[in-house]
């Protein structure tokens, strides 16, 4: 959000945001903009800039505040919003109805489309143009189809003119005026021009009804920003929630038709059933094959909310996938109309979306989420693999897997509830496992000491490997006789016969005993030897 906050002096001053720049630079093909509301106890108006994002959502995208809705005071504020957007220009604007704010637009977004909104233009004839037109029913009906259901600026102005001589109103001074601003605000004049499912400028109206909540008009700029930035963090939270807030629901498509499944997979939940609505007005409409390519396409009972009670004619190129209604809904809404569906399902060779009709900021956000993967060992075929290698290639095979399946169970908040329950009764398994195993471990060694036999890792044979036990009936071989005499029996030379000096105790001078064997040294009481030591140790 680019916040630009009024001038309070002679030198403006402002602060930007990253995060609203950022959505800036996907979202700035339409904007819509008003300055009707106050919000503080200055009695400045309040001028907010506000986006559309791809769940057709209004995202804020920064603000300001005016001493005076003077020219001076838009361009100043037109030029600190293009600032804080690196110079780009929004594409398509709509504002309501005032002369100094349209000067400074074409001043400042020379390139940008600026389109005025009709509600209020239509509210403000309303008073002079009421008293007529509740006398002439046939003539305000006739008039809001020629505003809303021209589809060319040629064809609005011969229908006016139409209009004019059927009813005799051309000395009528109000509907002149109205005429001479239709290029601002009448829609056959923003047909080719993106301004998806918006003809007023009620994005920024039902803003500052929200905002309403958060501040009062008697609060002071800084309780303002205060709650501006409350109201931002509230709209975030909005927007990152629009993702899950169907995780509950089994949405049913309406048919069985596999475009309706493609859109279903492509599209975000909102533009989805906006897109489900035109393939259920298919069937409000028949198709006339005028020649190869053209068809007419002919309401069925005579009006369709939306649309009128006119025909469309659609040109379809079925092998380069083209097809061009003149109603022009895929340039002002970013999706197909429902006459280019029906001539879809006439021909019927279509089961998904063409690539081309479907832009990317309808479509589902990419994934922030790139999992890290562990790479296996490499062996080679013929190789066997040791009890490491095999513990390893295990590890990285389970991490890999897992690393999927958190991914999926990161989608929402049901997803990572779910994964939690079956982690936690993983293990409790493992756990048990694990507990098992010892448990045998120990009662193959218990076993094993009852029978003499090594246990564990005394269980080793001279190849370093756990003895197996298919050869624990092998018995120890008879012990062989060696050749020559027998050791005892051998010949002692005379150094060994008799000791040449006798060996004396060296305690009490026997003769009959070593130092080690004395008497006089070993305690007959067990306690008194380990008096002894304890008191050598002091």
């Amino acid at each position: 959000m680019a916040e630009l906050y009024g001038k309070l002096s002679n030198v403006p001053y402002g602060r930007k945001d990253g995060p609203a720049r950022a959505a800036y630079k996907t979202y700035n093909d339409c904007l819509s903009f008003d300055a009707t509301y106050m919000t503080n106890c200055y009695k400045m108006p309040f001028a907010p800039f506000i986006g559309i994002n791809r769940y057709c959502q209004s995202i804020q995208l920064g603000c300001g505040f005016l001493r005076n809705e003077q020219e001076a005071d838009y361009i100043w504020l037109f030029e600190s919003f293009l600032e804080a957007m690196d110079g780009v220009q929004p594409v398509n604007i709509i504002t309501d109805q005032d002369a100094a704010m349209r000067s400074a637009i074409l001043s400042i977004f020379p390139d940008s489309c600026h389109r005025n909104c009709r509600w209020h233009i239509m509210q403000n004839a309303q008073p002079v143009l009421g008293n007529e037109m509740s006398k002439n029913e046939p003539l305000r009906v006739e008039l809001n189809d020629t505003i809303d259901h021209s589809m060319t600026p040629d064809e609005f102005e011969n229908r006016w003119a139409e209009m004019v001589l059927k009813y005799n109103v051309s000395d009528n001074k109000h509907l002149q005026d109205l005429y001479d601003i239709r290029a601002s605000f009448v829609p056959a004049y923003f047909k080719n021009r993106f301004f998806p499912f918006l003809q007023t400028t009620a994005r920024s109206e039902g803003f500052n009804a929200v905002l309403k909540r958060y501040a009062s008009p008697h609060n002071s700029l800084f309780h303002f920003f205060e709650q501006y930035m409350k109201l931002q963090e509230s709209i975030d939270v909005a927007v990152d929630s629009n993702e899950f807030k169907d995780e509950d629901k089994i949405l049913r498509m309406w048919g069985e038709w596999p475009l309706e499944e493609h859109a279903f997979n492509v599209y975000t939940m909102p533009i989805y059933l906006h897109f489900r609505a035109e393939i259920r007005k298919v069937t409000c409409y028949n198709v006339n094959l005028l020649d190869g390519q053209q068809f007419n396409v002919v309401p069925v009972t005579g009006y369709v909310y939306g649309y009128g009670k006119r025909s469309y004619r659609v040109e379809a190129n079925l092998s380069e996938g083209i097809y061009n209604c003149e109603c022009e809904k895929i340039k002002r809404d970013g999706i197909l109309c429902c006459h280019v569906l029906r001539v879809m399902a006439q021909l019927g060779a279509v089961q998904k979306i063409p690539d081309h009709y479907i832009i990317p900021r309808w479509t589902m956000p990419p994934d922030d989420i790139v999992p890290e993967k562990v790479e296996l060992p490499h062996v080679p075929v013929d190789k066997k693999l040791t009890n490491k290698e095999r513990k390893l290639l295990r590890y990285g095979t389970l991490c890999n897997n897992w690393t999927d399946y958190a991914k999926i169970a990161a989608e929402s908040e049901k997803a990572t509830a779910l994964a939690d329950k079956y982690m936690r009764e993983l293990g409790k398994e493992l756990s048990a496992m694990k507990i098992s195993a010892a448990s045998k471990r120990n009662e193959k060694k218990k076993q094993a000491k009852k029978q003499g036999e090594p246990s564990g890792a005394e269980n080793v044979g001279d190849d370093g490997q756990g003895s197996n036990t298919q050869y624990q009936h092998v018995r120890d071989p008879i012990m062989t006789t060696t050749k020559g005499r027998p050791e005892e029996k051998w010949k002692k030379s005379g150094l060994h016969l008799k000791a040449s000096k006798p060996i004396k105790c060296k305690a009490c001078g026997s003769a009959q005993h070593n130092t080690a064997e004395c008497p006089s040294k070993i305690s007959t009481v067990p306690e008194q030897k380990e008096i002894n030591f304890f008191r050598d140790m002091i």
